[in-house]
């Protein structure tokens, strides 16, 4: 059972998780291409520029979130996850070095993925199905 306040939390800042989950997955996307060798994958990538608009868009909704002490846990995940997106998109200024970028970009897509089992309402993106099966951070 979730009470009104948090029912509000919940209501206000689904659109900021996956807004984290989506710039975390255009940035994993990206370091695919990096790691196949295509050309494409630079750091002027039009989705890497996509991935830091809805990354600070994120970050704008997370600091504007009032948690509630049932909310605090996924809010705490949140804000990790937010710290090693964030880490993983500067690491993005020159070359797109992915076994470094991956680690913190990992980090924070596990961080994502507590969040969602510490509060009902998230939900997880799950590539177990996609098409190309790739595991992705």
């Amino acid at each position: 059972m979730v009470d009104d306040l948090t029912a509000q939390y919940i209501a206000q800042n689904q659109r900021c998780f996956e807004n984290f989950q989506q710039a975390a997955s255009q940035l994993a996307g990206l370091l695919l291409l990096a790691a196949a060798g295509s050309p494409e994958a630079t750091p002027d990538h039009p989705a890497l520029a996509g991935a830091r608009a809805l990354f600070r868009e994120a970050e704008d909704a997370l600091r504007r979130a009032r948690p509630t002490d049932r909310s605090r846990e996924h809010h705490e995940h949140i804000q990790r996850a937010a710290e090693m997106i964030g880490t993983a998109l500067k690491d993005t200024g020159g070359a797109l070095d992915v076994d470094r970028i991956l680690i913190p970009l990992r980090a924070g897509y596990a961080e994502l993925e507590r969040a969602v089992d510490a509060l009902p309402g998230f939900e997880k993106i799950s590539y177990a199905r996609a098409c190309c099966g790739v595991r992705l951070p």
